[in-house]
Order: structure tokens, then sequence, then C-alpha cells
């Protein structure tokens, strides 16, 4: 199956290990954003926040399954969530503690408290 992985940039060895579980069993991850260096400030790295955006985005549209890492102090993965429920995509959402966003109940959302059971959800999904 084809899933991206959405975090918060201070969570990217959690999304990594996350990252290589997928890979190990078998799944293919439409882009590794954590294999792209911090761009902040993204005004003094205009370019490369553009195609980094772009491929982010890119990896979320080839997605069969966007996993999210929620977080609430996230910005990025919030735009990922968007963009993946306007594109029709199924969301798994590991969400632990308040709710930063009321789209984590959208219909095409799964919560899920916990990385296994997100990687559960998704064999669930693959059948």
């Amino acid at each position: 199956m084809r899933v991206f992985v959405s975090g918060k940039v201070g969570d990217h060895e959690d999304v990594k290990d996350l990252i290589a579980v997928l890979s190990q069993r078998g799944h293919n991850v439409t882009f590794d954003w954590t294999s792209i260096e911090h761009l902040r400030p993204y005004d003094k790295n205009a370019g490369a926040s553009q195609s980094a955006a772009e491929l982010e985005l890119a990896g979320v549209r080839d997605a069969d399954v966007v996993i999210v890492m929620v977080h609430p102090r996230g910005v990025g993965l919030f735009v990922e969530l968007g963009a993946a429920l306007a594109l029709g995509k199924h969301v798994i959402a590991i969400v632990s503690g308040a709710d930063p966003t009321m789209f984590l109940y959208h219909p095409l959302v799964m919560r899920v408290s916990s990385t296994n059971e997100a990687l559960a959800a998704l064999e669930c999904t693959d059948r």
C-alpha cells in the first residue's frame, strides 16, 4: 500500500521509525519528508521550501492512506491532513491528548492512540 506519514518536524525521529516499519512490512512510502533538511526560516530558504511543499503534497496525493502523528503544535501536519481530506484519502490519525482540530472527526479519519494501533488499522485497510 502507498502511505504518506505526516508529523511535527520536532518529532521527525518518531516519523522515521514509523516509515522504517512500514517499509519493512512492504508498504511504499510516497515521500519521506524527514530526508530533507530543516528549512526554517522559510523566507531565507524560499526555493527549497517551495520544492519541499510540492513534494509533500505530491506524497499526500500519491498515497492510498495518510498517517498523521498528531501534535497540538504541529503546523504542516494539519495542512497535509486537510489536503488528504480534500483529496478523499483515508487518514489514520494517531492522537494522544486533547484534539487540536475538529477535522479529526471527519468520516475519512480513523482515530487511534498509538503507532501499533495505526499499523493494525493499516493492515485492515490493506485487505
